[in-house]
């Protein structure tokens, strides 16, 4: 009796699977940009063999009273030097990436991010959030003018 249950415990443990979970492929890079500028501006770019893609452009913008200051100082001046009023630069990030999605659809989002907020547009996002973000920024433009 003791060997027909070993046995049966033997078979039963022997069937069950040990579930493993699926290794990743890794997806090759075959463009990729990339550029970075002094003042902090930059842009990048990358695309996949898989048709994944990504591009963004991030702009420093300067008070009207940090360029006043900028042409007034000393041609010498490059590039390079740090200015302690980075307190009025701002940065305006514009974007867009797409992949395919586990539907085989192609999904694609453009952005805009800046002192005023996110507002993405995209065949997968509901137009009615990207009309809440547009108006969201439209009320603080109103607000700051």
């Amino acid at each position: 009796m003791f060997r027909l249950c070993l046995l049966l415990t033997l078979c039963c443990t022997g069937s069950w699977s040990i579930e493993v979970e699926p290794q990743l492929e890794l997806v090759p890079i075959i463009k990729s940009l990339v550029e970075q500028k002094n003042d902090g501006s930059y842009f990048f770019a990358y695309e996949g063999a898989d048709g994944s893609y990504r591009e963004e452009v991030g702009i420093v913008r300067r008070s009207s009273k940090h360029m006043r200051a900028a042409v007034d100082e000393d041609a010498a001046a490059t590039d390079d030097d740090v200015d302690d009023d980075d307190a009025e630069a701002e940065l305006e990030v514009s974007g867009v990436y797409r992949y395919i999605d586990s539907d085989g659809e192609r999904v694609e989002v453009n952005y805009v991010a800046d002192k005023n907020g996110f507002v993405p547009v995209g065949t997968n996002i509901p137009k009615e959030i990207t009309e809440v973000a547009r108006n969201a920024v439209k009320s603080l433009e109103v607000r700051v003018k």
